[in-house]
């Protein structure tokens, strides 16, 4: 098992869902835990609570990732040795007839400019042999009518966690990204019931006939935050059950 014993993980958007998940798979493996938010401090307090009783220390710190101050707020004064670039929206459905400037600039706000300017601040405060791992998704390599913002807003990070994983690796710090399936529990499928119109289609086009689950996530975070991907870097890993080659 990894241990991460005497490391400090900062999880953005870590109250629910995917973010949540990772952030109690790090306290459980030993690593003290910052815990961000934009919304839901109750959320927040309860992740916070279930970290904080596996042993470790954790904090809860509220910070919009589109507001570039408020990022800049959250690392300072840290040293992580894990940043996990988590928070996003999720908006489908939306035909790129249909979608409006507003829409557009709220999903790019969070899902690009948040991503890109936490991966900066990553790359100021990691410490040396750190990890950044930054969480995207498997639409990226799969476009789908409706997925335009959504997708699009996923895939300059992308990039950058290519380039960024050149411009630091001489510090030992590597950079990958982790691209989920639809996942259960979180995001756009938090509510997804037995009868869920994604669950009939992944049966049909996911070789493993289920969706993914927070805990697949974590399985990959974990290893990207420990030992055995110390010479992995630049690299994004589709976690999709083998939907997406």
């Amino acid at each position: 098992m990894t241990d991460l014993s005497g490391k400090v993980a900062l999880v953005t958007g870590s109250a629910r869902g995917i973010g949540r998940a990772v952030a109690l798979r790090y306290a459980a493996l030993g690593a003290d835990i910052v815990i961000n938010y934009a919304h839901g401090a109750e959320a927040a307090e309860e992740t916070r609570a279930a970290a904080t009783a596996l042993g470790v220390r954790a904090e809860a710190v509220r910070a919009d990732v589109s507001v570039v101050d408020d990022v800049r707020r959250l690392f300072a004064g840290r040293r992580p040795d894990i940043v996990v670039v988590n928070a996003g929206l999720e908006h489908t459905g939306l035909p790129v007839a249909d979608f409006t400037e507003e829409q557009f600039d709220r999903m790019f706000a969070v899902n690009t400019k948040g991503a890109f300017f936490t991966m900066q601040e990553a790359a100021r405060h990691v410490a040396d042999s750190g990890r950044i791992i930054y969480v995207s998704s498997s639409t990226t390599g799969y476009p789908m009518p409706g997925y335009a913002l959504h997708g699009g807003s996923k895939v300059a990070p992308e990039y950058l966690v290519r380039v960024l994983a050149h411009e630091i690796g001489h510090r030992g710090v590597t950079v990958n990204g982790i691209l989920p399936t639809a996942t259960e529990g979180a995001g756009l499928h938090t509510s997804a019931g037995p009868d869920a119109p994604i669950r009939a289609f992944l049966r049909d086009f996911n070789p493993m006939g289920r969706m993914g689950t927070a805990d697949d996530v974590a399985d990959v975070a974990e290893f990207f935050a420990g030992p055995l991907s110390s010479f992995v870097s630049g690299q994004l890993l589709t976690v999709s059950g083998g939907a997406i080659a």
